[in-house]
Formats: C-alpha cells, structure tokens, sequence
C-alpha cells in the first residue's frame, strides 16, 4: 500500500452491558400481614439504569414475593413493590431475585428478601400465633 492509503476499520460495538442497580441487594424491609406497606413505610421502589440509555426492565426471574404483594414496572428505570402482605402464623422470610434488562436484552440480576413478622396480640404468649391464647 502506498504511504498514507492505509484504511481503518471502524466497528460500532453495541450496548453490551446490563443496567447498573441503584438499589442495594438483601432485606428490602420487615412487615405486618393485614396492612398494606404503603401504610407501614412506604412501598418499596427498585431502580437500575442503563448507562447507554436503552430502557430497562424489571421482572422477578426467580423466587416469589410474598402472599400479597406485587411488582409494577413504571418504565422509567423503577418498578415499585406494593400490596397488603396476607396473614402468617410464624416469621416468614420470601428470597426473590429481580433482574433489570436493557432494551438489548443485557440483564443484571439482584437478591432481595422481604419479611413478613406476624401479629401478636401482646398477651405475653409464647410469641406464636394461636386461636386460644391470641
């Protein structure tokens, strides 16, 4: 080739990387059964960003919420957890892991866990839930 005829190959690589968790992974809270959680706190908000800012979103890709509640993606890089937890008889610990996917299909996975802590009747009991002493 002659000097400075030399071509140069450019590729455009495309977005291959998930979307970044605002939201920390682990216990996103500890409630009561019978009352929504909008009531006890507020209802829990997850947020991920795409940093090439193709969209995101968010399904639960393993485990389950608990009875009662569910998930709402707002198509703005959040999806909000709502709900009124149903009734438990012991503490009851629901493990679900949420994934954040870009419009490419790039996912990010994270583990949340969400308590449910019975209702107790303050009768100084054992602390589980029975018919004839709560």
């Amino acid at each position: 080739m002659p000097l400075g005829s030399h071509k140069i190959a450019i590729f455009a690589v495309g977005d291959a990387d998930g979307p970044v968790w605002s939201t920390g992974a682990g216990s996103l809270g500890t409630f009561r059964p019978g009352v929504a959680i909008s009531s006890q706190s507020a209802n829990i908000t997850l947020q991920a960003a795409d940093e090439a800012g193709n969209g995101e979103n968010f399904a639960i890709t393993s485990g389950s919420l608990p009875g009662g509640l569910s998930m709402a993606d707002n198509g703005d890089g959040t999806a909000t957890i709502s709900g009124t937890p149903n009734q438990v008889t012991s503490s009851t610990t629901s493990n679900f892991t949420v994934t954040a996917t870009d419009d490419n299909g790039n996912g990010t996975d994270r583990a949340f866990s969400i308590v449910i802590q019975p209702n107790y009747f303050g009768d100084s009991s054992d602390g589980t839930f029975n018919d004839e002493n709560d």
